[in-house]
């Protein structure tokens, strides 16, 4: 049977997204092609512009690489439409009933992008350029039926909880819960520091913070021993790390119904006995208090954003083999395709 050349371009478009899907590219550096089976369309790592096609496949497609850019951007097109998703950016997005939304940075110190994910079927929704709220509204006003959002879930960030509240009123705020242990671990940390730059502390505390980093019941019995030795000599940093861990058994074996009392008398023991560094951190607390207890209104679903976070770190991964991507449209191309 003979196969016509619309034949041979939708072959070969189709073999570029699948390196697209398998491999790694750097955006602006070519399509990296390892094997002979796809170096007739990628010809080799060329440096002719974003997607490059190296001769090769500038001759499969006609010898006009943006043809091909275009043929990728098809099919992948119609990948992202077989799960519900779509590369526009002008198109409404299916509600889901949890949200979860977070940011990441293209790279270090560099403007960051926000990630809006569907918790409820773990998918990506989109991805959108910023993290302010004139940013991040337009995304949210996308969603056809922002009325059924039920909650939505994010870090203790008042940019994102400012513009739920105005595009989606209805929806429930939902303060991660691995963010507010994060909190409190983040002044367990400063309260080690304090001690470890102590005449005491300089010695026995040397090499000893994983002790106060780690959950209890991941220590080694000599690892507990030792805890509990440097827990005598430093109360400060004892107290701070027992209000840490109670703060993880309250979310752990609370219930709907004692959470807000538990939590009122864990704030209220923590400012009489903890340190300053602890006091300070209860600012948060007071105001994401309603935000914090939410957690508990779906319960036994344990609502988080456990999915986003891992999409944050896939992201990061894929920056990092591909040593940045300089086109974001590539970079959203490549977080929205499935894998």
């Amino acid at each position: 049977m003979w196969r016509t050349p619309a034949d041979d371009v939708g072959r070969q478009a189709t073999i570029l997204v699948s390196r697209v899907c398998a491999h790694v590219y750097r955006a602006g550096y070519g399509v990296w092609a390892p094997s002979a089976e796809h170096g007739a369309l990628s010809g080799g790592a060329g440096r002719g512009g974003p997607l490059s096609v190296g001769r090769a496949g500038r001759r499969a497609v006609g010898g006009k690489p943006q043809r091909v850019r275009q043929y990728v951007e098809n099919v992948a097109q119609a990948r992202l439409e077989r799960v519900g998703a779509t590369l526009r950016t002008d198109t409404p997005l299916p509600t889901p009933r949890w949200l979860g939304i977070d940011a990441f940075a293209r790279r270090k110190w560099q403007p960051y992008d926000t990630i809006l994910c569907d918790l409820d079927h773990r998918t990506v929704l989109d991805i959108q350029a910023g993290r302010t709220q004139a940013d991040v509204a337009p995304l949210l006003e996308r969603l056809d039926e922002p009325d059924h959002v039920e909650s939505v879930s994010m870090d203790m960030r008042r940019t994102f909880r400012e513009v739920v509240r105005l595009c989606l009123p209805r929806a429930q705020v939902v303060a991660n819960h691995f963010h507010v242990v994060q909190h409190v671990g983040k002044a367990v940390g400063r309260v080690f520091r304090r001690c470890a730059r102590t005449p005491a502390g300089r010695a026995a505390l040397r090499g000893q913070r994983h002790l106060f980093v780690r959950r209890h019941e991941t220590l080694t019995p000599d690892e507990q021993q030792t805890k509990q030795t440097l827990a005598n000599t430093f109360p400060d940093l004892a107290h701070a790390w027992q209000a840490k861990e109670a703060l993880r058994t309250w979310y752990a074996t609370t219930t709907a119904d004692a959470a807000a009392a538990q939590l009122t008398a864990w704030v209220e023991q923590v400012e009489l006995a903890a340190s300053e560094e602890l006091r300070t951190a209860l600012s948060a607390f007071r105001e994401w208090r309603d935000e914090i207890l939410a957690f508990f209104r779906f319960l036994p679903d344990r609502l988080s954003n456990g999915f986003v976070e891992g999409k944050n770190n896939r992201t990061k991964s894929l920056m990092r083999q591909a040593y940045g991507y300089r086109n974001r449209r590539h970079l959203r191309l490549r977080i929205l395709l499935p894998t």
